[in-house]
């Protein structure tokens, strides 16, 4: 079922957590964003998505995550990791509820099945049925299990590849700490471009320049982004876009269609 004006959108952790301080939200912009998502409602359906930041990715990078279940630590690796990806959702969750709007949770890991970290189920009847009822499904990236590698650190990219792929949403928007993709690292390089749109003609040569993460992200950083919307864009008709959601407005400006500093990607 396609709904009309279905958007995704995505609180990257870089946002909403303080990244060197371990499993430390950010209140403050937490609340200004979904001040900012709130504005809109009604105009769109919305499928809210959040990284983990300092919460999820610095657990998953002690255990060693990303490789997979590779010794007996990653067991209890994965128990802690699922509980603090949870405890990140459930502070997202309860600031949406003081602001009253209406979040439905869905923890990948309860109902999600990956081979290689690629999705390969989930019964999305539930995410249906909370969109027909006027409800924000809420979901985040997380520690799932994995049928080759024992357990996945999903990102919530890779949610969004599936969940596009089977519910068609018009956009995506993934909100991080820079203004989209550039031609170098803004901040080591002065002459570095924003690249405001990628597709076809251009992805191979964006793709040489996009880079990883400066920070701990065991999901893959910026060129794992660009891929993955890509991707999503190609199975879904989906714009995709990479936003700084540490700006404000720019959340709300792009939720409208506005013009503005960022980067759009179809396929």
């Amino acid at each position: 079922m396609k709904h009309k004006n279905l958007y995704f959108l995505k609180l990257g952790g870089s946002v909403i957590t303080h990244q060197n301080i371990e499993n430390s939200a950010d209140m403050l912009e937490i609340s200004r964003l979904l001040k900012e998502v709130k504005s809109g409602i009604g105009d769109f359906d919305l499928v809210l998505g959040h990284g983990s930041g300092s919460f999820g990715h610095i657990a998953s990078n002690r255990y060693n995550l990303a490789a997979g279940f590779t010794n007996i630590q990653s067991r209890i690796g994965t128990s802690i990791a699922q509980d603090v990806h949870a405890k990140l959702h459930r502070i997202v969750i309860e600031r949406m509820l003081d602001f009253k709007m209406l979040p439905s949770s869905f923890a990948p890991s309860n109902c999600a099945l990956t081979k290689k970290g690629k999705i390969i189920s989930w019964n999305l009847g539930p995410i249906k049925q909370s969109l027909d009822l006027g409800f924000i499904p809420v979901t985040y990236g997380d520690i799932i299990l994995d049928r080759e590698k024992g357990v996945s650190d999903l990102s919530t990219e890779e949610v969004f590849r599936f969940l596009g792929q089977k519910l068609r949403p018009s956009k995506i928007i993934v909100g991080t700490n820079i203004d989209g993709l550039y031609t170098g690292d803004p901040n080591l390089n002065k002459d570095a471009e924003l690249v405001r749109e990628v597709n076809r003609g251009n992805i191979k040569k964006v793709l040489k320049f996009a880079g990883g993460s400066r920070k701990i992200d065991t999901t893959g950083g910026m060129r794992s982004k660009l891929l993955s919307l890509y991707e999503t864009s190609r199975v879904s008709g989906a714009e995709c876009y990479i936003v700084n959601a540490k700006k404000k407005n720019r959340v709300y400006d792009i939720l409208r269609g506005k013009k503005g500093d960022w980067t759009r990607i179809c396929y």
